[in-house]
């Protein structure tokens, strides 16, 4: 049996709704997984869920500027550096997955690559050198340097790089020098059993005749600041008392957010859930109409696909978006984009869009239309398989193992 180490620095195991899936399939095809990842309030040191190890490591939050930053990747690669050989020795494993940012997780897989010849697999999560650029305005040349350094090195060292989208692909192919063959593109699609059944949250119903939503991670780039401030304009200028908004996360920018709110005066109808179990975030979304994805144009987002925007799409939510190039390709004619980065634009669509409900019901449809028939996890499942068959030839019945799931399902 092919056992395999995942490694995650960004976040917790828990909310990583794409590991999730990745170590998911891994295990229905039959491989052994272990996963080390940060711990978050709440969650043990080491637990068993669904047949997967998880083991935790104590990753404290020293603030949202650069240096805090790179203080807490340290901390992280040395955590990882020691439960990596805590695995090894406890479970043993054949191929370390490990997913970015930051691109510094070669440097744990290094030693097991080049002194025992196990695979290394790159999964690339974020164009970190554009993050970079990206939130800290006016980067400083030297870090980019480095940067695109430690990025060359995960490529470098990656026996297989997996890419969340084409746009991705390209940049490990000609800034990682990667051959077609050894990069494969794996999308962000949700899985079929993401959504249980279940009924909205009355609580966040209530907000409003339209509720509009927003799901995901609140840092800088995010642009989240852009959403309360879609709110701003649509209860003080536009005068919408109908609307109401939830958001649903955390991340750097959280107390921020929760301070702006205050100050705009939206304390009552727009709710903040911090991070909440899944099924909270599920009920939470039900109780929703629209949803928006606020990452503004730039160099990161431009070239990202978003998990919540076909998390939005699956829970047959209306969306509203800025034009972005990968988001277009994900949502193609199933979402309503806007041209530029005008907050007060974004606005105007979701007021356009909650007067609509004929409109509101046609995107809701074709959403769920192109996650079952194009985005859905199942339609990408197979090709993260492909990469193991790929990398473990001796191990062909892998391929066996998934068709006669899907024979069994």
């Amino acid at each position: 049996m092919i056992n395999v180490l995942f490694l995650i620095e960004d976040g917790s195991f828990e909310f990583d709704n794409r590991v999730r899936r990745e170590t998911a399939t891994l295990i229905d095809a039959g491989m052994g997984v272990t996963v080390i990842c940060p711990k978050y309030p709440g969650e043990r040191w080491h637990n068993i869920t669904a047949g997967i190890h998880v083991y935790r490591y104590l990753k404290p939050s020293l603030g949202s500027g650069f240096m805090a930053h790179v203080a807490e990747y340290m901390i992280s690669l040395i955590s990882q550096t020691v439960l990596a050989a805590w695995v090894a020795l406890r479970h043993g494993f054949d191929a370390i997955h490990a997913a970015n940012p930051p691109d510094l997780l070669w440097v744990v897989a290094a030693p097991y690559r080049l002194l025992f010849g196990k695979r290394f697999i790159f999964d690339h999560h974020d164009l970190v050198p554009e993050l970079y650029e990206d939130r800290f305005g006016t980067p400083d040349s030297r870090v980019v340097t480095v940067l695109r350094f430690l990025e060359r090195m995960s490529f470098r060292f990656a026996h297989h790089v997996v890419s969340t989208n084409e746009s991705y692909r390209t940049v490990a192919m000609c800034r990682g020098n990667k051959r077609a063959d050894e990069v494969t593109v794996v999308r962000n699609g949700p899985a079929p059993d993401d959504f249980p059944d279940g009924e909205p949250d009355p609580k966040i119903r209530a907000l409003g005749r339209i509720v509009v939503g927003y799901l995901g991670n609140m840092n800088p780039q995010d642009g989240v600041d852009r959403f309360l401030e879609m709110a701003r304009l649509l209860r003080k200028v536009h005068q919408r008392l109908d609307i109401g908004f939830v958001m649903i996360g955390k991340g750097d920018s959280f107390e921020d957010l929760v301070r702006l709110r205050d100050e705009f005066g939206l304390t009552d109808v727009v709710a903040m859930t911090g991070r909440i179990p899944w099924s909270d975030v599920v009920a939470s979304l039900r109780a929703t109409d629209i949803c928006v994805q606020p990452d503004p144009p730039g160099l990161l987002n431009n070239n990202s696909t978003m998990n919540k925007l076909m998390e939005y799409m699956s829970l047959g939510r209306a969306v509203v978006t800025y034009d972005l190039a990968e988001t277009r390709v994900s949502g193609g004619d199933a979402v309503l984009y806007v041209r530029g980065s005008s907050t007060e634009d974004l606005a105007i669509a979701v007021m356009a869009l909650a007067d609509n409900p004929d409109r509101i019901r046609e995107l809701q449809r074709a959403g769920q239309k192109r996650v079952r028939d194009v985005l859905s996890w199942d339609h990408q499942s197979p090709r993260l398989v492909e990469v193991y068959e790929k990398l473990f030839p001796e191990s062909a019945p892998l391929g066996n193992r998934r068709n006669a799931a899907r024979v069994s399902a």
